[in-house]
């Protein structure tokens, strides 16, 4: 007796209609990886998809899920997709325990190093106050770091807002270097490195005349060797309080205001653009450089992007994909809040555990990690 084959099941409309949408989607988040490599200033539209790929990625696991319940075979259309970016998505969700929930350093031949984009040391549209400067010093007490690099720095030359002063007394270190973008003589906004180790050598990248990005740069000599520590702050959205309002209305209702999403749409745009130009500065200057290096700061980017990817092209580590624990999101603002601050280590660096201190203060959380010189 000669069996029959079995045949698949016969795909219903429905069924032909979801197939359709689930290869567009796989191929839209096979593309979100091209933003990784191909730079916004010769192709921006792909910087849009990688922005994106969070979402595209669960649409893509909600089609492994619908295909499971029934054809199996066409649920390999997603997943695999989803497997060709694992890196990408291991860059934004730590599958692992945490491993820095103690603050102490395990051992003293650790570097401990930290980011904080401090917003001017106020609440997102607050104004300077006691109360929040506290919280602020607060959490720098705590975690003692060796290094902490500060972007939106706020300082003032004298009274209860000279902020060099507090932390320098907090970290009881007199070695720090302050680089004032804008200001006047009284009070003044910039970058700063605090470090427990002695400085020997300072410096800043300037990206474009009249504006508030830039980078600096200290060699600090540690108990081992001298290393370079970056602290970079690139390109932001530049959103302004009507942006924030669409975006704020769209989540509710739906919109029939087709001016905000080309404006919103604009200035994402330009800041791709800008961000390539000025990683660019960046990464040239660090292949110049001789020694071990960290690049920390705002990237005003996420994890898939060109600008993040093209400074890890030159053999650096993320340390939140080494050591970071559930969702990596750095911004507490509304949008985009994802991984946009980072800890990035040459190869003679050892991330031993990472840490983002979800404190609601900045619109900015702190990211803390102890690393290993080898």
């Amino acid at each position: 007796m000669i069996r029959k084959k079995k045949t698949a099941p016969r795909l219903h409309l429905f069924n032909k209609i979801i197939l359709f949408f689930n290869g567009f989607f796989a191929v839209a988040l096979l593309l979100s990886y091209a933003a990784s490599i191909v730079d916004p200033q010769l192709f921006w539209p792909l910087s849009f998809l990688g922005l994106a790929y969070p979402i595209l990625l669960f649409i893509n696991i909600f089609f492994v899920g619908y295909w499971l319940c029934g054809q199996i075979k066409l649920a390999l259309i997603s997943f695999l997709t989803i497997l060709i970016g694992w890196k990408f998505l291991t860059s934004y969700i730590g599958f692992r325990e945490s491993t820095a929930i103690g603050v102490p350093k395990s051992s003293q031949n650790l570097i401990r190093v930290m980011t904080y984009n401090v917003h001017e040391f106020k609440q997102f549209g607050d104004k300077n106050d006691i109360r929040t400067k506290n919280l602020f010093l607060d959490i720098i007490r705590e975690e003692q770091p060796d290094v902490i690099c500060f972007q939106e720095f706020f300082t003032r030359r004298r009274n209860e807002y000279d902020f060099k002063k507090a932390i320098a007394n907090i970290l009881h270190t007199p070695h720090y270097y302050y680089k004032p973008i804008k200001g006047n003589s009284y009070e003044t906004i910039g970058l700063a490195i605090f470090s427990k180790f002695p400085i020997l050598n300072t410096g800043s990248l300037t990206f474009e005349k009249h504006n508030n990005n830039e980078s600096i740069f200290v060699d600090i000599k540690t108990n081992s060797r001298v290393i370079r520590v970056y602290n970079v702050h690139f390109q932001s959205i530049r959103f302004k309080p009507e942006d924030y309002r669409y975006l704020d209305n769209i989540k509710s209702q739906v919109s029939t205001d087709m001016e905000s999403p080309r404006r919103i749409g604009e200035r994402l745009k330009q800041a791709f653009i800008k961000r390539s130009s000025q990683v660019k500065i960046v990464k040239a200057h660090t292949l110049k450089c001789q020694l071990p290096y960290l690049i920390t700061g705002d990237f005003n980017d996420t994890p898939i992007s060109y600008t993040v990817n093209s400074i890890l092209s030159g053999g650096l580590i993320n340390s939140f994909r080494e050591k970071g624990s559930g969702l990596g999101i750095t911004y507490n603002g509304d949008f985009p809040n994802f991984q946009i601050d980072y800890i990035l280590a040459s190869t003679p660096f050892v991330v031993k555990n990472y840490r983002i201190i979800s404190k609601k203060i900045s619109d900015h959380y702190a990211v803390r990690s102890d690393l290993e010189l080898k």
